[in-house]
């Protein structure tokens, strides 16, 4: 086989094999985002499926090479796509469930702004709050509370300090913000709207 064509067919062969890591980086992402968003029972069906795809698409990617062993360095483009795409799925998922976490408070705080000002006045609580913390100057309407004792919530906050809680991956939280309601403490928190924030506590 000449160089052109042997080329011409690797190529070829390439192709599908980088077009399915392409959407498994962003439909794996995607998949993530909707199970964590809707229900964390979701997950444990996208995360085994997210996670075995990718050693075969190794695994695949290693027998190609061997076949293609005669094309001399090309052939390890094979074990390059799949080692490639690591890093951006990485990036992809953990954006994905960053903003997953994010999403139900923004659209329960959007979708009924009234109840929520009103609550802070002594107003009844908004649907699909399951309870209320007042810490002043802040106001936590909790949302999810998990059975390790994990909550979350739509947290008011006038001065604005819960931006500074920046726990995801391990980032930094402010010392003056770590324990803002009792017997728990901040992990982080993104800015819903204003003084609004969806926060999560440990």
């Amino acid at each position: 086989m000449s160089d052109r064509r042997q080329g011409a067919t690797l190529a070829a062969t390439l192709r599908p094999r980088l077009r399915f890591a392409v959407a498994w980086v962003i439909g794996g992402a995607a998949a993530l985002f909707v199970a964590n968003a809707l229900s964390g029972t979701a997950m444990l069906i996208v995360v085994p499926v997210f996670g075995t795809l990718w050693p075969a698409l190794m695994l695949e990617g290693a027998v190609q090479a061997w076949r293609w062993r005669s094309a001399g360095i090309p052939a390890f483009l094979f074990l390059f796509i799949p080692v490639i795409s690591l890093p951006f799925a990485a990036f992809a998922a953990n954006h994905a469930l960053y903003w997953s976490h994010v999403a139900p408070s923004w659209l329960t705080l959007r979708s009924d702004r009234a109840a929520f000002d009103a609550a802070l006045i002594g107003g009844s609580m908004p649907t699909g709050i399951t309870g209320m913390l007042r810490a002043p100057p802040r106001t936590a309407f909790r949302t999810i509370i998990g059975f390790d004792g994990d909550w979350a919530a739509i947290v008011h906050d006038p001065t604005d300090r819960m931006a500074a809680a920046r726990g995801w991956n391990g980032g930094p939280v402010a010392p003056d913000i770590r324990r803002s309601f009792p017997n728990s403490h901040t992990i982080w928190c993104q800015r819903l709207d204003s003084h609004w924030f969806h926060c999560q506590f440990g």
